[in-house]
């Protein structure tokens, strides 16, 4: 069942991010607030979640004494990072939002699955 919810987040991720670039033909590439970067915002939001669900299926010890509590806190701290990042250069440099949207919803389900994959 939880593979399921992480498949469904991942189609909506890639959802937005195909129509994002769509939509990049007839975008304003010195704007950076667009609907582009809307889109772009999205994915990033929805991949902190997905971080967050992938970091929580790990085989979390009993005896480890933080109760999964690391599992939730750092990879949505670390998403909320990336996304003020994104912020930051797409008002810096709007001509790459797109690829710097993708790179920040990769590094998000990369920190998710680097959480899942190892033993705190």
């Amino acid at each position: 069942m939880k593979f399921i919810f992480i498949g469904l987040i991942f189609i909506v991720i890639l959802y937005s991010i195909i129509l994002a670039k769509n939509q990049l033909l007839e975008d304003n590439k010195t704007k950076p607030f667009t609907s582009v970067s809307a889109l772009m915002l999205m994915a990033i939001i929805i991949s902190i979640f997905l971080s967050t669900t992938i970091a929580l299926n790990a085989e979390i010890s009993a005896s480890s004494g933080h109760g999964g509590f690391i599992y939730i806190i750092y990879p949505s701290l670390y998403g909320i990072i990336i996304l003020m990042g994104y912020l930051v250069s797409l008002g810096l440099i709007p001509k790459w939002k797109y690829a710097l949207g993708i790179s920040c919803v990769l590094l998000n389900i990369v920190i998710g699955l680097i959480y899942a994959l190892i033993e705190i």
